[in-house]
């Protein structure tokens, strides 16, 4: 009777410890590595003919927003205020 009661207690903890993991991984493996999500076109038009560090407006679904326009990936792109920092080794100036 006791070595069941122990069995299935190192069966539950064993799960415990594993099931877990197997979700975290799991979850990990959609995202795509290395890939961060890419700024919408109205934030590449609204920076056309302008130069790094101008003050734009991108009209979205979600209303109006202020940004400015900096190099991203060699690219001039408008970000908007108050946009978290770029995540560290992309290819931003001013970084």
């Amino acid at each position: 009777m006791r070595k069941n009661f122990l069995k299935k207690l190192l069966i539950i903890c064993l799960l415990a410890a594993i099931v877990p993991n197997l979700v975290w991984s799991a979850s990990d493996s959609q995202k795509p590595s290395g890939d961060r999500r890419k700024p919408p076109k109205e934030a590449f038009e609204a920076c056309k003919g302008k130069s790094e560090g101008t003050a734009v407006e991108i009209t979205t679904p979600h209303g109006t927003l202020k940004a400015t326009c900096k190099k991203m990936d060699g690219l001039l792109v408008a970000v908007p205020e108050g946009a978290p920092p770029p995540p560290p080794g992309s290819n931003s100036s001013g970084q």
